[in-house]
């Protein structure tokens, strides 16, 4: 399609119109993209492509000290003149080049760059555009070099880009560098580059195990001053001479792996909006987090190339040998004629290799993702569902007494793969009474939404033996046939369309004649007519009901269908009491310090919770209740001489993950205590916490401010003092409180957001 076209149709098209009219030309595109790709694929075996992309070294030496590279050893040497890159370049094998690179080394410190770019601008055929990447260590002298390479490449029309290697706030890009004060020049640059001109600039972040726990800072600084950047893994790449650096190289504990894994989710849902570079981030989580091997290609296998800053030529940086000398030999030759290296390093290195190289996506993998998310829209649509419900013979034999079952395998479901640590402690109680039982089932089935989730989850509750089965699959499906039990464990039952793979397993259930339980979930937020009908179709199927709270059962009986249901505590109680019981807490030393702290257990006020403000009235409570919030925790802090520890209840983007929150709000009430010459120690988790932490954490704390309804459940159940903020304007937290008597210990958010908290400060500080 021609610009003119192009550019008609976004002057003539509004938002909506414009991305449905560009979904419209994709689709009509695919089959070409399809037809290339294999056409491509297949000649490539007998003809091989010239590479269209060049990784041009432009030096071997540098000015950073990064942990993750060793280039800083060395000592100069030769490297490229100009007019020897121009002679090298228009050598055959780079006719197709569109896109040259050029990094080092550090780029900059080549007093001739711009020459460089000279060089680059006049290959013929013409490149369509170029980059740099520099550390950005010489404020002044990274800027005019850039400045004037910039300007060569906007006389010769070929477009320019710059990326700034940023690998944490302050003094950790500071560590991974090796430099004092890398920091503030490598940000000054990237502001000056992204503000004061028309460059696309972006940072570049390398995560080594210095630095790892401290990515999420990154990104949350990257949003809040609309940066853009990317983020990789620091691998062992023969050009940085780094295969000794095996403490900072992807020896990641696994704790740390998780938590990375989380963190590349996060930036593939929360940040980055490029398909590729989100397939290049789900790619990094699933060798991290899952242990998978690399699953996408990498345009060196076929269409990149590598040139040394001694003119060598490279298939790749991180495990090609050098093919020869370009300067003595043809590019063409020794790219041609050492094919047989590049297929030995694509079968023997490729699937191990976490380096951010990047590829589009495929038409294939288009199509097969639009196919899977219509054939999931139909199969598990709750509407479709409770058609396909209402066909069955809706006796269910009802069940008095689970413990009495003697059920071979048992599947569990529910919104696991999202799991907070409420529903952790849920999970492990359920599984408990499962083998609790007189004849316990030979095999545990778990439906996960994100299965990488939910395998940390067993890991970390010690739950071994059991197999978990991806929500939506077609393992799950041929689960729901097979197992002779399936229970709902936990979590609210509430207005949101997965509840379609609950009531999904319940028809196969009854369809087999396998019996069916709701155990110890709740009911709520739940208004749509819709989803209102699938809970009481989850009920008419269930063998055996029962609920955490009594408005829950109330509601099950008088609106929702349910034959018969009973009250029992949450399921998350029996785990707190086996804790409690056990003697761990006595001996444990809290994660974030053993000094006298109130540890915070606290969320992001979010918009579903809102009732019947308006948009600009919820912002403004928000607004307030942070402030009032942070003075509060102050307020207790000082005057109890209390450190303040802020926790996570979950560490998942999809529920929300309390460390943004948690990390928003240290700096605020930093800042506060600043403002009022107020000494106070604030710290918080930057790694993922497991229940039995928050559990040492509350019971050495001299007081736990909850927010999350099990936080409020964890620290009753273990007598310690809290005070629990009721942030869902009288739902189960104040229903959960009434039932112990304890409405003494609730605050609302609006009364914090009111300052009316001050008036229950005497009995605040009683509680600590």
């Amino acid at each position: 399609m021609s610009n003119k076209v192009k550019n008609y149709i976004k002057a003539n098209l509004g938002s909506k119109q414009l991305g449905f009219a560009k979904k419209i030309l994709k689709a009509i595109s695919l089959p070409q993209q399809a037809f290339d790709e294999s056409v491509g694929a297949y000649l490539n075996n007998f003809f091989p492509s010239k590479p269209e992309t060049l990784n041009l070294l432009v030096n071997d030496v540098c000015n950073s000290r990064c942990q993750m590279c060793l280039i800083w050893q060395n000592k100069k040497d030769k490297e490229l003149t100009p007019d020897e890159l121009s002679d090298i370049l228009s050598d055959g094998l780079f006719e197709n080049i569109k896109y040259i690179g050029v990094s080092g080394g550090e780029p900059t410190l080549r007093s001739d760059l711009p020459e460089i770019y000279k060089a680059i601008c006049s290959k013929s055929p013409k490149i369509k555009s170029t980059g740099v990447i520099t550390n950005g260590i010489i404020h002044d002298v990274v800027k005019k070099r850039i400045l004037e390479s910039a300007a060569i490449c906007q006389e010769h029309g070929i477009n320019f880009n710059i990326m700034i290697s940023i690998d944490g706030i302050e003094e950790i890009h500071d560590i991974v560098r090796g430099r004092k004060d890398n920091f503030e020049s490598a940000v000054s640059l990237l502001k000056f580059f992204h503000e004061e001109t028309d460059i696309p600039t972006s940072f570049g972040c390398t995560i080594t195990t210095s630095n790892a726990l401290y990515v999420d800072e990154l990104l949350d600084y990257a949003k809040a001053e609309r940066l853009y950047g990317r983020f990789r893994v620091a691998e062992y790449i023969n050009r940085l001479y780094n295969a000794k650096q095996t403490q900072f190289i992807r020896s990641f504990d696994d704790k740390t792996s998780y938590h990375l894994g989380l963190f590349f989710f996060r930036a593939e849902h929360d940040f980055e909006t490029a398909p590729s570079i989100k397939k290049t981030y789900k790619n990094i989580r699933g060798m991290l987090a899952e242990n998978k091997p690399r699953f996408m290609g990498c345009p060196y296998q076929s269409k990149a190339v590598v040139l040394s800053a001694k003119g060598e030529l490279l298939y790749c940086s991180p495990k090609s040998p050098s093919l020869g000398s370009t300067l003595d030999n043809s590019a063409k030759k020794l790219y041609f004629s050492n094919l047989f290296k590049r297929k030995e390093i694509i079968e023997k290195e490729c699937s191990n290799c976490i380096h951010d190289y990047h590829v589009p996506l495929t038409a294939r993998e288009t199509v097969t993702s639009y196919i899977q998310a219509k054939k999931r829209r139909n199969k598990y649509s709750c509407l479709n569902l409770l058609k396909s419900a209402f066909k069955l013979s809706r006796k269910v034999e009802v069940i008095e007494v689970p413990a009495n079952l003697s059920s071979e395998s048992v599947l569990v479901v529910g919104w696991y793969g999202t799991e907070t640590a409420g529903d952790k402690a849920i999970l492990w109680s359920i599984i408990n009474n499962l083998r609790s039982r007189e004849h316990p089932p030979q095999n545990i089935y778990l439906s996960s939404l994100y299965p990488f989730i939910s395998q940390w989850t067993l890991k970390e509750m010690s739950l071994d033996n059991i197999s978990i089965v991806e929500t939506y699959s077609k393992e799950f499906e041929a689960t729901c046939n097979k197992t002779d039990e399936v229970v709902v464990g936990g979590g609210p039952l509430m207005d949101i369309e997965a509840l379609g793979h609950i009531l999904y397993a319940f028809i196969q259930a009854t369809k087999n004649n396998a019996i069916t339980r709701v155990e110890g979930c709740g009911i709520g937020p739940l208004k749509s007519p819709l989803y209102m009908s699938v809970v009481s179709e989850i009920f008419i199927l269930s063998s055996h009901i029962t609920l955490r709270d009594k408005a829950s059962t109330a509601r099950s009986l008088q609106e929702l269908s349910a034959a018969k249901a009973t009250t029992i505590p949450d399921p998350a109680t029996e785990y707190v009491r086996f804790v409690k019981n056990s003697g761990l807490l006595e001996k444990s030393r809290p994660i974030l310090g053993a000094g006298k702290n109130i540890s915070c257990f606290l969320r992001e006020w979010s918009v579903e919770y809102r009732g019947d403000l308006s948009q600009a009235e919820f912002n403004a409570v928000k607004l307030q209740f942070e402030k009032q919030l942070a003075q509060l925790v102050l307020k207790i802090s000082d005057k109890k001489k209390l450190n303040v520890h802020l926790l996570p209840m979950h560490t998942f983007h999809v529920g929300g993950d309390d460390r943004v929150f948690n990390r928003k709000f240290a700096k605020k009430i930093t800042s506060l205590a600043i403002e009022n010459q107020i000494q106070i120690d604030v710290a918080f988790a930057r790694g993922p916490i497991s229940p039995i932490e928050i559990l040492q954490s509350m019971y050495h704390s001299q007081l736990s401010l909850c927010m999350r309804f099990h936080s409020v459940l964890f620290a009753e159940n273990l007598g310690v003092p809290y005070l629990a903020i009721d942030y869902t304007n009288g739902g189960k937290i104040r229903a959960f409180l009434e039932s112990k008597n304890k409405l003494d210990r609730l605050i609302s958010l609006q009364d914090i957001a009111l300052g009316i908290w001050q008036d229950k400060l005497k009995c605040i500080e009683e509680c600590a």
